[in-house]
C-alpha cells in the first residue's frame, strides 16, 4: 500500500512536469511559464496537493505508534526512538477551571526535543472535566501526550501517541484549495463569464 501510493504520487507530480515542459519547450522554459495561466498552475497546484495528501495519509496510518501505561514521577518510556521522562502532575488553578497539569519532557538519542504538558481540567461552571493534551508538532510527525486519570502514590494513567506525517494531510488539503483558488482567478474564466452574461441579456432583450 505504501509503495502504491508513492508510485502514484511520484507519477502525478512526475506528470505534472513533464507536461510544463512540454507546454513551455517550444518558447523555452523562462519565456514560457508566464504564458500558462492561472488556471493551469491551479490545476498543477491541486495534483500536488492530492499526491501530498495521499501520502500523508497513508505514512501516518502505517506508522503511529502507541501506548496507555501507567507511569509514576520518574518513569520514562521508549516509543518510536523518542524517549518519554514523567516528571509528575501538579495542581494549577485558571481564570475559569482547576486542573492537574503534567510535565514530559521528551528526547531522542540523549538530545531534548520537547517539553509536554499534558492537563485534566474541570470547568468550575459547567462542571465539565476536559483533558488537553501536550503537543509537540513537526513537519514530519507530531508527538501527544495525554492524561487519564490519577492514581495511586502520584501515579497517572498516562497515553503516548506519535503521529508521523499528520501535517501533510493539511499540507495537502491547503494545496488543493490554493489549486481550486488560483483556477478560478483566471481571466479566461472571467472573460467567459461576462460574454455569457452579455448574450443572455441580449437574448433576453430582443425576446421583450
Amino acid at each position: 500500500q505504501v509503495l502504491t501510493t508513492f508510485a502514484l504520487a511520484a507519477w502525478v507530480v512526475l506528470g505534472g512536469l513533464r507536461d510544463v515542459f512540454d507546454k513551455t519547450r517550444h518558447k523555452g522554459l523562462l519565456k514560457g511559464l508566464p504564458g500558462l495561466g492561472r488556471s493551469y498552475w491551479g490545476m498543477q497546484v491541486a495534483h500536488l496537493g492530492l499526491a501530498v495528501c495521499a501520502l500523508g495519509v497513508v505514512l501516518s496510518s502505517n506508522n503511529s505508534a502507541e501506548r496507555d501505561l501507567r507511569m509514576a514521577p520518574g518513569e520514562s518510556v521508549e516509543l518510536g526512538g523518542y524517549h518519554f521522562l514523567f516528571q509528575g502532575a501538579r495542581h494549577f488553578e485558571g481564570p475559569n477551571f482547576i486542573s492537574d497539569k503534567g510535565t514530559v519532557v521528551v528526547s531522542r538519542e540523549g538530545r531534548p526535543v520537547a517539553t509536554l504538558h499534558p492537563e485534566k481540567r474541570l470547568y468550575t461552571v459547567q462542571q465539565s472535566m476536559m483533558t488537553e493534551a501536550g503537543i509537540d508538532a513537526g513537519f514530519t510527525r507530531d508527538l501527544y501526550v495525554a492524561l487519564g486519570e490519577p492514581l495511586e502514590n502520584g501515579a497517572w494513567a498516562v497515553r503516548v501517541h506519535i503521529k508521523p506525517f499528520v501535517r501533510w494531510i493539511w499540507l495537502g488539503g491547503l494545496l488543493t484549495g490554493l489549486g481550486g483558488l488560483l483556477a478560478a482567478l483566471d481571466r479566461r474564466y472571467r472573460v467567459k463569464v461576462k460574454s455569457r452574461v452579455r448574450e443572455a441579456l441580449g437574448v433576453s432583450g430582443a425576446v421583450a
